[in-house]
C-alpha cells in the first residue's frame, strides 16, 4: 500500500469509525428507550386485560342470573325435567354467546349438559366454583376441551336453593382479537395452560401470533410475570405473563403479552437510511480530498522509490536521481543527492561481495555453491557428454587441526590449492568443504578421471614443509562420473564423497563410486519408508517357522520363528536387508513387538490344538533397553493363555555385552515370568561361561560357523564337544544351528547336543506348512546315529 493510499485510507477510516460509533450509540439509546417504553406498555396492558376479563365475567354473570330467575327453569329444576332444562339452557346460552350450558343440582351433580360431554348424574368438574356461587356468581378461566373457556356459575332458588346454572364462554382467537380492538392491548397476546407434567400448551392467540408460548414457555419453564426482553424467531420482544383467575379443578391458565422491539424500531429506519446516504457522501468527499493532498506530497517520493527499485535490481546508472526534485534545495533534493552517492558506494561493495560469495577466503578458489552452479550449467549444456567430478581429501587434516590449530590448516590448504593447479590444468577447481577440494573434468571418461586422480595424489603426496615442521597430508580421491552417477552437481558431489569414504581403510587412495555399496541410495531410503508403513498397518509381514530336531527322541518339538517381508512391489525381501533397516530407522522395537504378538498368538493356537511345540522368538539389542518389554510379554501370554515355558526368547551375545547391566535387569524380569532365555550365535561374541553365569539363560545356540564343517574339521569338533559338555555341566540346553549335512548331525548326536536346526532338517516354512510337517509324524530325514539316540 503506497503512501498516497495510506493517507487517504487514514482519513476515510477515521470518518468511518466516528460515523459507525455515532450510529451504534444512537441505535443503542433508541433501542433502550423503546424497551423501557415496551415494559411500561405491557404493565398497563396486563392491568387492562385483567379488567376486560372481569367486565366480561360480570356481564355474563348478570345474563346468567336472569336465566336463574326464570320460572320455567326453576320448575324444571324442582321436577328434574331434563328436556325443559336443556331447552331453556340452549335458548339462553345462544343469547349470552355461551358454547355450553350446565344445569347442576344442589348436590353438585350435572342434571343437563347442552353439549352432551358430561353424563347426567356425574359430578361437576369444578366444585370450588359451586361453593363460591352460594354467595355471589362465581367465574374462572379454565382449560376445557383443548381451549381456554370462561366458566360462570350462578345459583337457582325456588325459593330455596334447587341447583346451579353454569355457562361456558370460549376465550378463543376471535374474543382476543375483539378485546384487542376495544383497548390498547399489544398485538401479541397468547393464552396458554400448564399441565401437571409442567408442559405448556397454547390455547388461543390474538391477531398477530408470534410463537411466544412455544419459544419462551418450554417444559417446566416459569411464567415471566415481570417484563423482560427475549428473542423469538429471530426478533426481539419485551414479554410479560399474567396468571388468570382459575378453578382448582382446572390446569392454570396464563396470558402472555408481547411487545415487538423490532416493530417499534421500524419508523427509525428511514432516518437511518438518510443518515447512511449523508455518511456515504461524506466518505466520498473525504476520499477525494485526501487523495489529492496525498498525491501532491507523494509524487517526489515515488520518483525516488522508483530509483531505489532500480538500484535493488542492480541498475546503478541513475543520472536522473538528482532531477527527482529539479532546482530544489529542500529535504527531497538532499535525499536525491544522497541516493546518487549511495548507488556508487553500493556498486563498489557489491562487486566485492559477489567475489567473496563465490570464492574461498583462504585459497582464493571457487567455493562449493559457486562451483555447483557452474557444474550444473556445464552438464545441462552437454547432457550426453561424459564428465567426472573428483573429491579430494587430506586425511591428516583433522589431526593437523587438533595438534597445530586452524592457522596451520589454512596454510596447508592454501598450498594444496596451488599444488592442484598443475595436475588439474583446465579443470574447474573449488574448495568443497573445510578439508576437501573438488575438481570437475568436462569431457573426461573413466580412464581420464582415474589418471588425473592419481596425478593429483602424486602432487599432494609431497610433504608440507614449514620451518622445522614436515607434514604428511595422505591425500585420497573419490570419483563420480556423469551421466552414469548423476546429472546434477549435488548428486555428483554426494556420490564422489561416498567414493572418497570407500578409500578409507583401503590400500588404494583412489576409488570410483559404486552404487551397490552406497548406504544412502534413494531406493534404500524408500525401503525404510515402506517398512515403516508395513509395520504401521501389518502389511506383508509374515512369520516362518524352522523346526528344531530333538536329537534324543528324533522328533521335532521346537521351532524358531523367523520374520519375512513380502514387499508389494519387490516380492520377498531378505531379513539381511530389512532388519538392519529397522535398526537404522529406529523401528526395530516395533518389529520386535509385531514378532512377539504374532508368535505368541501362534503358540496359543498350537497349544489349544494340543501341539507341544516350544517356540523361539528373537529380540534385538535395543529391546534390552526397553523396561516395558517384560510387561508386554506378560500381557501377550495372558491374552493368548500361553504357558510361559512354551516360549523361548533368543538374544545374541553382542546385544547383551553392549549394555550388560540394563540387559541383565530386563532378562531377569523375563525369566521371572517363566519364559526361557537363549543365547544366540554363541561362540563368536565376547562373552565367557564365567560371565554367562550372571545371566538367567536356559539355552545356548552354537553358531553355525562351528557346525558347517563339523564332519571334516577336527578343531570345530573339539570346540563343539567342549561347548556341549561344559554347557550341560552348567545346566544349559544346547542347540546347534546350521546343520546341513548328515556328518554334522551325527557328530552333534554323538556329543550329546540337545537340538539341531538347519536345512538338513527343514527350511523355514509358513504356519500351515509347519503344521503339515508335524502331521507327517517323525522327522523324515536320515537316521540319527548317537549314543542311545532314537532313529528317525
Amino acid at each position: 500500500m503506497g503512501f498516497r493510499l495510506r493517507l487517504a485510507s487514514f482519513f476515510v477510516a477515521v470518518l468511518v469509525i466516528v460515523q459507525g460509533l455515532t450510529a451504534l450509540l444512537v441505535y443503542q439509546v433508541a433501542r433502550q428507550q423503546l424497551i423501557e417504553e415496551g415494559q411500561r406498555q405491557l404493565q398497563v396492558a396486563s392491568a387492562a386485560f385483567s379488567k376486560q376479563l372481569t367486565d366480561v365475567s360480570r356481564r355474563v354473570a348478570d345474563s346468567v342470573n336472569l336465566l336463574a330467575l326464570d320460572y320455567a327453569l326453576r320448575s324444571a329444576f324442582a321436577q328434574h325435567d331434563e328436556a325443559t332444562l336443556l331447552s331453556a339452557l340452549r335458548n339462553h346460552g345462544r343469547r349470552v354467546g355461551a358454547r355450553q350450558m350446565f344445569a347442576i343440582d344442589a348436590e353438585g351433580r350435572v342434571q343437563a349438559d347442552t353439549a352432551g360431554t358430561v353424563a347426567a348424574g356425574a359430578r361437576f368438574p369444578y366444585p370450588d366454583l359451586i361453593d363460591h356461587a352460594l354467595d355471589q356468581p362465581a367465574s374462572a378461566v379454565v382449560a376445557w376441551q383443548g381451549g381456554a373457556q370462561w366458566m360462570v356459575v350462578v345459583p337457582v332458588f325456588a325459593p330455596n336453593l334447587v341447583g346451579f346454572v353454569a355457562a361456558v364462554l370460549p376465550l378463543d382467537n376471535r374474543l382476543l382479537v375483539q378485546l384487542q380492538g376495544q383497548s390498547t392491548l399489544p398485538r401479541q397476546v397468547e393464552l396458554a395452560s400448564r399441565g401437571g407434567d409442567g408442559r405448556w400448551q397454547l390455547l388461543a392467540h390474538g391477531d398477530a401470533p408470534a410463537d411466544l408460548t412455544r419459544t419462551l414457555l418450554t417444559p417446566r419453564a416459569q411464567l415471566p410475570t415481570l417484563p423482560r426482553t427475549a428473542e423469538v424467531a429471530g426478533r426481539e420482544y419485551v414479554v410479560q405473563g399474567l396468571w388468570l383467575d382459575r378453578s382448582e379443578g382446572s390446569a392454570p391458565v396464563a396470558a402472555l403479552l408481547g411487545y415487538s422491539v423490532d416493530d417499534a424500531l421500524r419508523p427509525y429506519r428511514k432516518v437511518a437510511f438518510a443518515w447512511g446516504g449523508i455518511s456515504l457522501l461524506g466518505l466520498l468527499v473525504g476520499l477525494v480530498g485526501a487523495w489529492l493532498i496525498a498525491r501532491g506530497i507523494s509524487r517526489p517520493v515515488e520518483r525516488l522509490a522508483d530509483a531505489a527499485g532500480r538500484i535493488a535490481a542492480g541498475d546503478y546508472t541513475l543520472a536522473d536521481i538528482a532531477s527527482a526534485e529539479p532546482g530544489g534545495r529542500d529535504e527531497l533534493a538532499q535525499l536525491a543527492t544522497a541516493f546518487a552517492r549511495m548507488s556508487d558506494a553500493i556498486r563498489e561493495r557489491e562487486a566485492r561481495i559477489l567475489h567473496q560469495a563465490g570464492h574461498d577466503q583462504v585459497t582464493g578458489l571457487a567455493n562449493r555453491a559457486a562451483t555447483e552452479v557452474r557444474i550444473d550449467h556445464a552438464l545441462a549444456s552437454q547432457p550426453d557428454t561424459p564428465a567426472a567430478l573428483l573429491m579430494i581429501a587430506l586425511e591428516r587434516l583433522p589431526e593437523i587441526i587438533k595438534t597445530l590449530g586452524h592457522d596451520v590448516c589454512d596454510r596447508v590448504m592454501r598450498q594444496a590449492g596451488v599444488s592442484l593447479l598443475e595436475p588439474a590444468r583446465g579443470a574447474e577447481i573449488a574448495r568443497a568443504t573445510d578439508g576437501q577440494f573438488s575438481v570437475f573434468l568436462a569431457h573426461a571418461n573413466r580412464q581420464t578421471a582415474i589418471a588425473t586422480a592419481f596425478r593429483i595424489v602424486e602432487a599432494l603426496s609431497e610433504p608440507y614443509h614449514e620451518d622445522d615442521l614436515t607434514l604428511d597430508l595422505a591425500p585420497a580421491v573419490g570419483i563420480a562420473l556423469a551421466p552414469a552417477h548423476g546429472t546434477h552437481a549435488g548428486d555428483l558431489l554426494r556420490r564422489a564423497e561416498v567414493a572418497l569414504i570407500a578409500t578409507r581403510g583401503s590400500d588404494e587412495p583412489v576409488a570410483v563410486y559404486d552404487p551397490a555399496t552406497d548406504p544412502h541410495r534413494p531406493d534404500r531410503l524408500s525401503l525404510m519408508a515402506d517398512l515403516r508403513e508395513a509395520l504401521a498397518h501389518d502389511q506383508g509381514l509374515e512369520l516362518h517357522y524352522q523346526p528344531k530336531l530333538n536329537l534324543r527322541s528324533g522328533r521335532v518339538d521346537c521351532a524358531e520363528a523367523l520374520v519375512r517381508w513380502r514387499h508389494p512391489r519387490l516380492g520377498m525381501v531378505s531379513p539381511a536387508t530389512f532388519v538392519p533397516l529397522a535398526e537404522e530407522s529406529g523401528n526395530v522395537r516395533k518389529l520386535t513387538r509385531w514378532v512377539l504378538a504374532t508368535g505368541i498368538a501362534q503358540a496359543g493356537r498350537w497349544q489349544d490344538a494340543g501341539l507341544a511345540i516350544r517356540l523361539s522368538l528373537n529380540i534385538s539389542a535395543r529391546d534390552l533397553d526397553d523396561n516395558e518389554l517384560p510387561r508386554r510379554v506378560s500381557e501377550l501370554l495372558t491374552i493368548h493363555r500361553v504357558n510361559p515355558g512354551g516360549i523361548v526368547l533368543e538374544v545374541t551375545e553382542s546385544a547383551i555385552m553392549g549394555k550388560p547391566d540394563a540387559a541383565i535387569a530386563v532378562l531377569r524380569r523375563l525369566a521371572e515370568l517363566g519364559v526361557d532365555l537363549s543365547i544366540d550365535d554363541f561362540g563368536v561374541g565376547q562373552s565367557s561361561f564365567a560371565y554367562l553365569r550372571r545371566l538367567p539363560v536356559r539355552e545356548l545356540k552354537i553358531d553355525q560357523t562351528f557346525i558347517r564343517h563339523l564332519g571334516t574339521s577336527r578343531e570345530d569338533r573339539l570346540i563343539v564337544r567342549s561347548i556341549v559338555e561344559l554347557g550341560h555341566h552348567l545346566g544349559y540346553r544346547i542347540t546347534a544351528e546350521g546343520v546341513e549335512d548328515q556328518a554334522g548331525l551325527d557328530g552333534l548326536a554323538e556329543f550329546g547336543c540337545d537340538h539341531g536346526q538347519g536345512y538338513l532338517i527343514a527350511r523355514p516354512m509358513d504356519g500351515a506348512a509347519f503344521e503339515a510337517f508335524l502331521a507327517a509324524g517323525q522327522w523324515s530325514g536320515p537316521a540319527v546315529a548317537s549314543n542311545g539316540a532314537a532313529s528317525a
